[in-house]
């Protein structure tokens, strides 16, 4: 009888235990099963963000790198209209690409300093005409030893878009040194492609690591991604709009992609990346750092804030009708009013979300990009 009281007072002490662990799941609306573990979303995110976006940047850029080379290639055999206008096509579509890609400077990538390599602005023009001026020998081997804004997207948009077409076909092929700007041209897209395809060793290389360092502090993968989040936002504040604010007279040295007047359609790329990243939306399934603030930490409140804060930035620069070139020649208050939105998703992300993943902000407002 003694063993049977006890096993009787046992069992309603195990029902008492799973009601009140049943009731208190109720409560939270998260049973145990669902939710996620500071590890295991550190690494659904970092796994993602790999996988689903990384990686096949990288082998978007080199196909289309490899296309400017073409490009260019049949533009120095014949320089005509319709040559030169296919290899602005393609620039502007690698250029553009690029945009999406730059934003994961993070870790072993950041110190290879290889993305500076690819763009960097503003451009050193009176560098790049020096050398077409003289009897340098200009080729891939060339550009390798030149400085990065003597290189890179930005040179190319320079030699493409600095003047009328009329007048770049002159440059190319009756004006002095024309095989010489030519030469300049062709080597710089080359050693595009070259730098597209070590960039994709460096990440392959690197993949592993990125994907097993879970742990907290500055050079956990989770840590470095959100920096780099941040970063590319500050950049796009600091670098890409406020330096234009403050030096309205001279954007021709402040605007990225100032010649072709694609300013503002590289930061919308930029902003819709870095939404992406956030969202972690490379597919249907992505867990991303909203997942990672939602699931883990449980705050949808700040999720709702940011996502608001990126849609609002985003649809600021898919309404503004006119360039980032005129509005600084003509009306830069309007300049003003986008960095003013960009500025609120960083709040957010720098102060709030970093507080509550318990994130190291590595960026100061001196780091550039």
């Amino acid at each position: 009888m003694k063993y049977q009281k006890t096993a009787v007072i046992a069992g309603l002490f195990i029902a008492t235990l799973a009601l009140n662990i049943s009731c208190g799941s109720d409560d939270s609306g998260v049973t145990e099963e669902e939710s996620t573990s500071v590890e295991e979303g550190r690494s659904l995110q970092i796994e993602n963000l790999y996988d689903n976006q990384i990686a096949p940047l990288q082998v978007g850029h080199i196909s289309l790198t490899e296309q400017l080379v073409v490009s260019a290639n049949e533009f120095k055999a014949e320089p005509t209209e319709t040559t030169l206008s296919a290899l602005k096509n393609s620039w502007s579509d690698a250029f553009m690409w690029w945009m999406q890609m730059e934003i994961y400077n993070i870790g072993v990538v950041r110190n290879s300093f290889i993305h500076s390599q690819i763009h960097e602005w503003p451009v050193n023009q009176s560098f790049v005409e020096e050398s077409i001026a003289t009897e340098t020998n200009i080729n891939e081997d060339f550009i390798v030893s030149v400085g990065s804004s003597s290189k890179g997207y930005g040179v190319m948009e320079y030699l493409l878009y600095g003047s009328t077409d009329t007048e770049v076909l002159a440059a190319m092929t009756t004006g002095e040194n024309a095989e010489n700007r030519l030469n300049y041209l062709l080597a710089v897209a080359n050693n595009l492609q070259t730098n597209a395809e070590n960039l994709q060793e460096l990440w392959s290389a690197t993949e592993s690591s990125f994907k097993e360092r879970l742990e907290s502090g500055v050079n956990g993968s989770q840590n470095l991604t959100v920096n780099a989040v941040i970063a590319g936002l500050e950049t796009i504040k600091i670098t890409k709009l406020e330096q234009v604010i403050n030096n309205p007279a001279s954007p021709e040295l402040r605007l990225e992609a100032y010649y072709s007047e694609y300013s503002k359609e590289a930061i919308l790329a930029n902003l819709e990346a870095l939404r992406d990243t956030y969202t972690g939306d490379f597919t249907d399934d992505g867990f991303g750092m909203e997942e990672y603030l939602v699931e883990v930490l449980d705050r949808p409140d700040l999720n709702a804030g940011i996502l608001v804060a990126f849609e609002n930035a985003i649809t600021l620069f898919s309404e503004t009708e006119e360039s980032l070139r005129s509005l600084a020649e003509n009306d830069a208050d309007k300049i003003v009013v986008l960095r003013d939105a960009v500025t609120e998703i960083i709040a957010l992300l720098k102060n709030d979300y970093s507080s509550a993943a318990s994130i190291v902000v590595t960026f100061n407002d001196n780091d550039g990009d």
